[in-house]
């Protein structure tokens, strides 16, 4: 949730681009504090490298199949836009690698720890296993994401990863924990039909979000911060609307929950987390996105998301006999 909620400021700062390469930063491992250290056409040289890069995403897209997206990144010369220095950004940007990186060895742990568990939980080790290779998966995504300057497309696949590390990690914790931490609930299939529908919704919701989010960081600079919203056209409709779904099947969840007493606090903290988000939603509408308000807005919606998943795996539905 940490590297969720540096990601979220790295985006309310506008320093998603604060270093220009990767894993490096300016080429250096400390990065600079102050433009004088950097060459004085560091933008061309760095514009150079990501233009390599982006070639060879390319050729990788167009091996497999994705021929469009391909011409697209080789076609687009504003990808290759170098933003001037700021070593707020460059550091806000370094620091939300830090973090990332420390996740990394975090999970590269939990792996190796997990062949503790070789001759009774195997299936666990294979879940470890899966969630090393995803968080590399991610760390490639993330270079892609600056080599090509925060494409729309690329960050979405960014976001969806994110949100299948964390569906599997609240399994890797399910599956440590065992059975024994698993509520079974009778004739909860409906409850369990709506909650599965629910997490399919608030994933569309949340990579339309992505969507409005980027075009807020290109109306950054050219439209004033009051006029943000109104620019957005259809895309910001739907995001809007969509959220009537969202909120229309937690409250389903909540009413089920109540109705049939079954006792999951977890519906009533997961009610509470979308009330948030809809007000945190309002706010940036009504008030002209105030900064504070994005990383707040992503948060409650990944903490919404990792509620409903943990839900499916608490409950263990069973017929009356």
């Amino acid at each position: 949730m940490l590297v969720v909620v540096a990601g979220g400021l790295v985006r309310m700062t506008g320093s998603g681009m604060g270093c220009p390469d990767w894993p490096k930063c300016f080429g250096q491992y400390i990065p600079p504090t102050n433009i004088s250290q950097l060459p004085v056409n560091y933008k061309t040289i760095y514009a150079e490298k990501r233009k390599k890069k982006i070639a060879r995403f390319a050729d990788l897209l167009d091996n497999i199949g994705l021929t469009q997206q391909a011409s697209e990144l080789r076609n687009d010369d504003t990808i290759l836009f170098e933003q001037n220095f700021s070593a707020f950004n460059t550091w806000t940007e370094f620091i939300n690698r830090l973090i990332g990186a420390i996740s990394g060895f975090l999970v590269l742990g939990v792996f190796l720890c997990s062949w503790a568990y070789v001759k009774n939980k195997k299936w666990l080790i294979f879940l470890c296993g899966i969630q090393l290779i995803l968080l590399a998966f991610q760390a490639w995504m993330g270079a892609m994401t600056v080599a090509t300057n925060l494409t729309p497309w690329v960050l979405s696949i960014h976001m969806i990863t994110a949100i299948v590390l964390i569906a599997l990690q609240i399994k890797i914790i399910r599956v440590a924990r065992g059975e024994a931490a698993r509520t079974i609930l009778t004739n909860s299939y409906f409850f369990k039909g709506l909650l599965y529908f629910g997490i399919a919704i608030s994933t569309i919701q949340i990579l339309a979000g992505t969507d409005v989010r980027q075009l807020i960081d290109g109306l950054h600079g050219h439209v004033s911060r009051e006029n943000w919203i109104v620019s957005l056209g259809s895309n910001w409709f739907f995001h809007r609307s969509f959220a009537l779904a969202v909120l229309a099947i937690n409250a389903g969840l909540f009413i089920v929950n109540s109705k049939r007493n079954m006792r999951l606090t977890e519906v009533n903290w997961l009610m509470a987390i979308v009330f948030l988000e809809a007000l945190a939603g309002m706010g940036m509408a009504y008030f002209a996105v105030p900064a504070i308000l994005q990383p707040i807005h992503l948060v409650l919606a990944i903490l919404m998301i990792a509620i409903q998943f943990h839900l499916t795996h608490k409950i263990n539905c069973t017929k009356k006999s």
